[in-house]
Order: C-alpha cells, then structure tokens, then sequence
C-alpha cells in the first residue's frame, strides 16, 4: 500500500468512479470552503482503497472554523477489519508525522479507532443524538410533547430555501470572519439542493428558524436561533425538519449534532433517541501542545460549570 496526496478534481473522480455516495462533508462545497486542505488516497496495485479529505489549519490537522459537525476518511472498497485497519495506518501515520498536531472529530459510523491509536492518537469519546426513525408528536415525550403542543398552537412553520430572512448573526456564535464563512456555506449547501430553512413564523415575523443539510443517509441540525418568547418552538421546527427529510428527502438518520455543551446535550435528551458515541482525535508532537489541546477540549465554554488546570 501506499499514500499520496491528490488533486480536488482526482479525487472527485474517484469516488464517482467507484459509485461512492459522498457525504456532504467530504462532497463539492467541503472541497471550497477549506482555504487550506489535503486530499490523500491509499493505493494498492494501482486501486484506490481510500480518500481523505483532510483541513489544514496553521500546520494542523484541523478545521479553520466548525464548518462541518465531522470529518473522516472515505473508504472505496469493502475490505476486511484487518486490511481497513492497515489502510487507517497509514493514513494517520503520514498525517501525525507531516503535520505537527490532529484535532478532528470523525464521523458517528467511524467505529475503528484502534488503528488511529496504535500510531499515538488519543481519542477522546464524544456523542451526539441520532434518530433512524421519523419523530412525530405522538411518540416524543410528554413534557417536550406539551411544549411542542403549545407551540403548535402559535406558529406557522415554513420548510423552504430561501435563507434572505434567516438571522445568521443569532445562529452563529463567533467572530465576523467565521459568521461570514460560515453562513456563506450554509447558503451554498442550501442552494445547490443540500440543504433546507426551517421557519416559525408569528403574525407574519420570523421568530425561530433552523437549518439542516443532508446527503442521501444522513441529515444534521446545523444552525439554530429563536425568540424566546415562545415555549417550545426549536421543538417543533426540529419535529417539522425531521418529519420533512424522512418524507420528501428520504434520510435514513436524523443527526441532532452536539453533546459537549451541556445545556444544549439536556435539550437534545429531551427528545430521547439515540446516543451515538464518535471519536475526537487529539494528537501532537509536542507534549506541550498536546496537552493544550486536551485543556482546550475540557474548557469549552458551556461543556462544565467549573475547571481548574492546576487541580
């Protein structure tokens, strides 16, 4: 086996070549937003067992801003544990010697961190909150039902693409340069079909909106905003979206998408589905910097109420 790094267009080419249905973080608009990137495959006997669409940040294996929920490497053929686990190997061997550290989180269907770990990656356990079914008011529970409920009864919801109304300033928390980037690539997933804005509308004002984008299995809960004067209203946009994107887009798993801030990871329990672990992978060639990037992970803002580094 061997690695190399390829071309934007190579790498398109392969996965379209081998029938791979792209995910929307590794398809057509990731490719864009990254203004620095790599993009390596594993090749054996001139077949592609891999692709890796890799962001750089300041000589890191890591995302400019938190443009996508994840990240991980795309395999082209159906090989056995062992020989996937070889192929892992070696990309996570060429990226933790080029690049002097790793902070990404993989893909909740990525379940094979042994390979990653054997090459000195730490990988710190998150989750997030997936359904694989439809919600519906009937079958949430009886305290978010009531809130949805009263909700229900106060607004008008709207499923559309039109984003010209959409607060981005509200739903985005983070400087201008990241709302700007980060909104801009919400429009474009929105506008080339990958994305819906889900609005709840009172007295003819926007109130709440979200915004979920999809490739053909997975959706994921994006952006978010509301007014607060109306209980239970996120509730049931998030109940209108899922409904939507099982229905007309044909989804086979709805991704709440969050679990590290604790407040948000409470709501998210609220609806009772499933909790999906995934892998964050922490690594550096300097312990210095790895250990800051450990402090870094355990002092989010919002993830404790109370964190001492010298305890």
């Amino acid at each position: 086996m061997i690695i190399e790094s390829i071309s934007n267009n190579e790498y398109l080419e392969i996965l379209k070549n081998n029938n791979i249905d792209i995910p929307i973080y590794a398809d057509q608009e990731a490719l864009d937003i990254y203004s620095e990137k790599e993009i390596i495959k594993v090749v054996k006997n001139d077949c592609p067992l891999a692709v890796f669409l890799v962001p750089i940040n300041n000589n890191g294996v890591r995302r400019e801003y938190r443009f996508f929920p994840y990240i991980s490497p795309i395999f082209i053929n159906n090989e056995n544990n062992y020989s996937k686990k070889k192929v892992l190997k070696i990309i996570f061997n060429y990226l933790f010697n080029k690049y002097d550290y790793c902070f990404i989180p993989l893909h909740p269907s990525f379940k094979m961190i042994s390979g990653i770990q054997s090459e000195g990656g730490f990988v710190e356990m998150r989750h997030t909150h997936v359904t694989d079914k439809k919600m519906s008011l009937d079958n949430v529970p009886t305290k978010l039902r009531n809130h949805i409920r009263n909700a229900f009864k106060q607004v008008e919801v709207v499923i559309e693409s039109d984003y010209d109304d959409y607060d981005f300033n509200l739903a985005i928390k983070g400087d201008k340069d990241e709302i700007f980037k980060r909104s801009n690539l919400a429009k474009k997933l929105i506008d080339s079909g990958k994305g819906l804005v889900i609005k709840g509308i009172v007295n003819g004002k926007v109130k709440a909106g979200i915004i979920c984008i999809y490739d053909k299995e997975w959706a994921y809960l994006l952006h978010s905003y509301q007014d607060k004067t109306i209980r239970g209203i996120i509730p049931l946009l998030i109940l209108k979206a899922n409904e939507y994107l099982f229905d007309e887009v044909g989804i086979k798993y709805f991704d709440f998408e969050g679990s590290v801030i604790d407040e948000i990871d409470d709501f998210f329990s609220s609806f009772n589905v499933n909790i999906v672990n995934y892998p964050y992978i922490i690594e550096s060639k300097s312990k210095e910097k790895f250990y800051g990037l450990i402090d870094r992970s355990m002092n989010i803002e919002g993830r404790i109420k109370e964190y001492e580094s010298n305890k």
